[in-house]
């Protein structure tokens, strides 16, 4: 995989630390980008689900999820494929950091 769309690598950032249910995955990714990037339900799940299709993530089964948590809250994993995805992505937009630093005469 070239490259990751943005909702897909936001949201597998949001999964590398640790499963998360949706409405965490969205807090995170609003966090982190400090408000810019809000994931309504409907592009977050709809990416979730495209992330499991693709082998990039999957959702835990119900005896893996958190004790207490309702049975309702669907949580979620980065695969192994999934953090390779990511830290390719990552790399590509250092790389394309770095060449617009240099570009514009700034240090890298």
């Amino acid at each position: 995989m070239d490259m990751l769309r943005s909702n897909w690598f936001h949201v597998l950032v949001a999964l590398a630390g640790r499963p998360l249910h949706g409405a965490a995955i969205a807090e995170d990714v609003l966090d982190r980008t400090q408000g810019g990037l809000r994931l309504w339900p409907a592009t977050l799940y709809r990416a979730l689900d495209e992330l499991v299709e693709a082998g990039l993530a999957e959702e835990l089964a119900e005896s893996e999820r958190p004790e207490g948590e309702s049975r309702r809250k669907r949580y979620y994993r980065v695969t192994p494929a999934g953090r390779q995805a990511v830290a390719g992505e990552a790399a590509r937009l250092e790389a394309l950091a770095r060449d617009a630093r240099a570009r514009l005469g700034e240090p890298s």
